[in-house]
């Protein structure tokens, strides 16, 4: 298999790239942590400390 990427040129470009895989993989993030076997209260607890961890590392 060939796979061929072809990257933004422009600043803004780049920006809504940045945007759509960054919206793309939380998407991601999410079905997978809807599928694992446990209660709703865990997998909420789960999403926040990623989010508290992801806040901390700016």
């Amino acid at each position: 298999m060939e796979v061929f990427l072809i990257f933004p040129k422009s600043q803004q470009a780049n920006q809504e790239l940045a945007q759509e895989l960054a919206k793309f993989q939380s998407e991601q993030v999410l079905k997978s942590v809807q599928k694992l076997p446990c209660s709703t209260e865990q997998k909420l607890e789960l999403v926040d400390a990623a989010v508290k961890h992801l806040k901390k590392r700016k």
